[in-house]
């Protein structure tokens, strides 16, 4: 259905991460809050947190839970784009898109139901590689792998959700080597997805 919208991620997420260049965050051996300092920081006695706090981000009418390491670059996105929100994580070379629908612009059309328009949405996607949908735990979704604009092939984590008035398509995505890294993940994140 937005086809070109897979196209455009890919193309927003490269040119996001050549802007970052060589750039490494700054993991001085001064920052306490750093779980992976190096060796030579003595050990302190208070147990550091494993993962950074999360944040809540709202998009339209629903939000999610994300770490806080993702950051909005909704303004790499044309602004008459579908997307309503995109969010990326250039440390772990990640991110996040959603977009929305009118379930008015369906009613007279086959899609009546959230499953339905998965299914659209898994029909239309002409990634090179497409899995069947999955189910786990209650959340449907299916991946895809589709070509960036500097030839890195791209793994989507694609998912659907419903508010009253709208269809919301939800997608992650990083490097296809880093997909099987992260899927667990994309999982846990789709899950928090709420209406705002």
């Amino acid at each position: 259905m937005k086809r070109w919208i897979a196209v455009l991620l890919a193309a927003v997420l490269v040119c996001a991460l050549a802007a970052c260049g060589s750039k490494k965050p700054n993991n001085t051996n001064n920052n306490n809050n750093n779980s992976s300092s190096s060796s030579s920081v003595a050990p302190t006695t208070a147990p550091q947190p494993t993962e950074s706090p999360d944040k809540e981000v709202v998009f339209g009418d629903m939000k999610i839970t994300l770490p806080k390491e993702f950051v909005d670059n909704k303004a790499l996105i044309p602004s008459d784009s579908d997307i309503k929100c995109y969010y990326t994580n250039m440390q772990e070379e990640l991110a996040f898109a959603a977009l929305n629908e009118e379930k008015s612009d369906f009613a007279k059309t086959k899609v009546q139901s959230l499953d339905d328009y998965l299914e659209v949405q898994h029909a239309n996607s002409k990634g090179s590689v497409t899995s069947e949908i999955k189910e786990d735990n209650g959340l449907k979704y299916f991946d895809y792998e589709a070509e960036g604009t500097n030839g890195t092939i791209y793994k989507y984590f694609s998912t659907a959700f419903e508010s009253d008035d709208y269809y919301w398509f939800v997608q992650f995505y990083t490097s296809k080597e880093q997909y099987s890294k992260y899927e667990s993940k994309f999982l846990q994140w789709s899950r928090t997805v709420t209406e705002a």
